[in-house]
Formats: structure tokens, sequence, C-alpha cells
């Protein structure tokens, strides 16, 4: 994928607790654990930019009117904010005075996750980025006798 090609680092993570080998997994959706390293102080700095770059990056044209976002500007600069849908849900917290992002990114599919994360460098501009991908959701055992 686009989105990853400057990453320094992509983990998965997922953890299948097991009872006498059956697992049943039903995932729920999925988790990219984001940093990003060296975007343009300008990009992180003010909660009204960062705020618009997670809506573009969460939109598409059957949610708009779905769209919940919230933000805290910190003085005399630095952001945390919360956008999401139904579907999606970004959480970012800048350090604009060291270019760094810390970004969680939920999503319903993994194919989604990594477009959110796509438009999100294509708005943010990092010169790397490190991702861990967890998936959510339960691991059961086939139901029975144990």
């Amino acid at each position: 994928m686009r989105a990853t090609q400057r990453a320094c680092l992509v983990e998965n993570f997922e953890i299948l607790p097991t009872q006498q080998g059956a697992v049943k997994r039903c995932i729920w959706n999925y988790h990219l654990v984001v940093e990003f390293w060296n975007s343009p102080f300008d990009l992180l700095a003010e909660a009204s930019g960062v705020e618009k770059s997670l809506r573009l990056a969460i939109e598409e044209p059957h949610n708009r009117n779905e769209i919940r976002s919230i933000s805290y500007q910190f003085q005399p600069f630095g952001v945390s904010a919360q956008v999401n849908t139904g579907q999606a849900h970004i959480y970012i917290h800048t350090w604009p005075e060291r270019g760094y992002s810390a970004i969680d990114i939920i999503a319903d599919s993994r194919d989604k996750a990594y477009q959110i994360l796509e438009k999100l460098q294509e708005a943010l501009l990092p010169e790397k980025i490190c991702v861990a991908e967890v998936t959510r959701g339960l691991a059961q055992s086939e139901w029975g006798e144990t």
C-alpha cells in the first residue's frame, strides 16, 4: 500500500487465546497505532488545521453529515483531536515543535483503516511513519465440553 512506503516499522499484533486448540475469531475492527515523524510545524500546530485534515481523511460522500469532531488547542501550540463516524475513528496528539504525531485509527475494515492512513499521510506530510496493526475482536473456543 502507498501509505506505508515510508514506514520505519510495521508490526501485526494478533493475540489468540486457545482452548484445546479450537478458536473462533470474531473481528470487530482494525486498529492502527501510528507515529508520524518530521511533519511540517504549521500542519500540526493549530487545532482547526489538524481537525480539517482528520475530517478529510475520514470523509466519504455518504457520511459527510455523520462526522463528529472535537479538538483541544494547547498553548502555545499542539493539538489533541478526535474525529469519528459510525464506521471509523481517528485520535491524534501532536507535538509540532518536534514534527511528531501519535495517531490511532480504528475502522471496520483493514482496507478502510489503511485508506485513512494514506489520506492522513498526504495531509500531514510526515517524512517517516511507524505503524502497529492490531486486530480487535473476540476469540472464543467452540461451544461444547472442555
